[in-house]
């Protein structure tokens, strides 16, 4: 991905001090609850695979329209905090800034809960305009599907409004991270999954741990973990693709939440935290004191007022309101042993 030159966002103490004392589990789970039009289901909503959502045409087209309904709105006023050009100012804001900005969540430890939060607050958006508090964003399982789901390219389809010079060709095996040729990698699936730790304690660790390095850290030391290295950056970059001067919305920092994909490539990352996660030593290695757990995010709700969720808040799906229908890495396969490779 290409970063652009960062625009002026609010500050986060101004952000802070109009949303007042709320923060928290209780935070986001009260104001959500309140905001959304019905009550939580008796079950935790569920995340699938784009394949098997598409299957239901209901569904699918209640998922469409509210998103269609965000971008309308945000045609006829680009402020509009009901729209999807002031959701995708969020990552534009936290990522299309200086590496070593306190505000980027690239690049360091946050890169996991920033995200897992953001997809939070756009699925809840979603729930909320559709009416349906059992929909969930579908994720987008290039492990398995080399190319854009159908659902994101349909013509006409809201999914599909985007700017793409996706190439003519299938995503590559190491674009998704996957080495058929290795015995102990091909296991995996994605080999980010071999890493051992959460927390990259100097910068030679931060491409071979799971999670990132502290923002700050007194080398002042960044850069991508291993997962955010690969196949996260491949993916953007194929579906965004480059034509001449031009680049696709995924290819760059300051655009690529406008693309709907965005939150179905970010779901399957997500997802993949949680095949990482399985493995409680692996889970263990995550930090448990502070800064680490306490540290807000805010984002902007619907009628325009700020949200916050706390990176303690993200450690648990079913509290954020969602799990996954599967956390195989491939469709269809038994679980993937997170143990069997060592040193990735």
């Amino acid at each position: 991905m290409v970063s652009s030159k960062a625009r002026h966002a609010p500050s986060r103490r101004a952000v802070v001090a109009g949303f007042g004392l709320a923060a928290g589990a209780a935070a986001i789970g009260t104001i959500a609850s309140r905001r959304e039009s019905a009550a939580q289901p008796a079950g935790v909503p569920v995340r699938q695979d784009i394949t098997r959502f598409a299957q239901d045409a209901t569904r699918l087209a209640k998922f469409e329209a509210a998103i269609k309904e965000m971008q309308d709105r945000s045609t006829r006023d680009p402020n509009d905090p009901k729209g999807w050009l002031a959701n995708a100012r969020a990552h534009a804001d936290s990522c299309s800034i200086g590496g070593d900005d306190p505000r980027q969540i690239h690049f360091c430890w946050w890169f996991l809960s920033w995200h897992r939060a953001y997809i939070t607050i756009t699925e809840r958006k979603i729930r909320a305009i559709s009416g349906d508090p059992s929909l969930a964003y579908p994720y987008w399982n290039w492990s398995s599907d080399r190319r854009i789901p159908q659902a994101f390219i349909r013509a006409a389809s809201p999914l599909a409004k985007a700017v793409r010079f996706t190439p003519n060709r299938s995503v590559q095996d190491g674009e998704v991270d996957y080495f058929p040729n290795d015995p102990a990698l091909k296991q995996l699936g994605v080999a980010a999954l071999g890493t051992t730790i959460f927390e990259a304690k100097n910068r030679s660790q931060i491409n071979r741990c799971f999670g990132g390095i502290a923002r700050p850290n007194p080398a002042g030391a960044y850069g991508n973990n291993r997962l955010e290295s690969t196949p996260h950056g491949p993916i953007h970059n194929y579906v965004g693709g480059v034509n001449g001067s031009e680049v696709g919305d995924m290819t760059d920092f300051e655009t690529a939440a406008r693309d709907p994909i965005f939150f179905a490539h970010h779901g399957n990352l997500d997802r993949l935290w949680e095949t990482w996660r399985r493995d409680p030593r692996r889970k263990a290695t995550e930090p448990n004191t502070n800064p680490f757990p306490s540290h807000a995010f805010v984002f902007t709700w619907l009628d325009g007022t700020p949200m916050s969720i706390t990176v303690a808040d993200t450690l648990d799906t079913t509290k954020l309101g969602y799990v996954y229908d599967s956390l195989d890495v491939f469709r269809g396969q038994a679980a993937v042993a997170v143990a069997a490779a060592q040193g990735v």
